[in-house]
């Protein structure tokens, strides 16, 4: 990865990178058959899915795929989920980026640039945060209520997508007050998240829309010129015959 190519997409890579690590490292405090640590695993192999997703469209708007694949194959090695050996090469993944990023110049303004990879990287990576925040603390509180609904690890995602996207299916109900909070923070934090993105994306439409017509408003602006000279080119020439005819008399 060269280091005037770094987006908005690497960024979040690369914070998904120490995420994926403080996860990994967590793995060792929890037996074999804890629910949270299955839990983890799923969380785990969402985010190397999307580390892949990033790797193959890193390398398909590459000039060279091969090139890239030769350059880059540890990252994808390190991304391959449900291997406990390969999930120590997140660290070499995490400093190769750390390394690019510290060598991009003028990284904000890049960024700013990018406004449309940088809007929906940070909306991936907030629903992700909020998801992957949500299914642990809710596992956390209500696994060991006994009148409880949700105890297994894909019994506490499950119940994190669908309360964050506000469907509430209600096939899954905290019982604790604490879950109850958390299931209360999580639908404020979708209604403003879904809020948030619905008019960001409007205004990136409405952005795009004005850069596109911006040639033709120039274009208007430039003829509305013209023929306000040209206008008064014609006053001024009237204006000289008038003069010419009077002298005439």
């Amino acid at each position: 990865m060269k280091s005037n190519n770094i987006t908005a997409f690497d960024i979040a890579t690369l914070l998904l990178s120490f995420i994926a690590i403080v996860i990994v490292s967590s793995l060792f405090f929890y037996p074999a058959d804890s629910e949270l640590r299955a839990l983890l695993v799923n969380l785990d192999t969402l985010i190397c899915s999307i580390f892949i997703l990033h790797f193959v469209v890193s390398a398909i708007r590459s000039p060279s795929i091969i090139n890239y694949i030769k350059q880059n194959w540890i990252d994808l090695v390190a991304s391959i989920p449900m291997v406990e050996g390969l999930r120590f090469l997140r660290f070499f993944h995490a400093y190769k980026l750390l390394r690019a990023v510290r060598r991009q110049r003028n990284i904000m303004r890049d960024l700013k640039d990018q406004q449309v990879e940088s809007t929906i990287a940070s909306i991936l990576f907030t629903l992700l945060m909020i998801i992957l925040l949500g299914s642990i603390s809710i596992l956390l509180v209500e696994q060991e209520q006994t009148n409880g609904q949700i105890h297994s690890a894909g019994e506490a995602l499950w119940w994190a997508i669908v309360t964050i996207s506000t469907v509430g299916y209600g096939d899954f109900v905290p019982v604790s007050d604490a879950g109850r909070v958390i299931a209360g923070l999580m639908i404020l934090t979708g209604v403003g998240f879904f809020g948030a993105v619905s008019g960001l994306m409007s205004a990136i439409l409405l952005h795009g829309r004005s850069v596109k017509n911006a040639p033709l408003e120039h274009f208007i602006r430039e003829q509305r010129k013209e023929q306000h000279a040209l206008k008064k080119q014609l006053n001024q020439i009237q204006q000289q015959l008038t003069e010419l005819q009077q002298k005439q008399k």
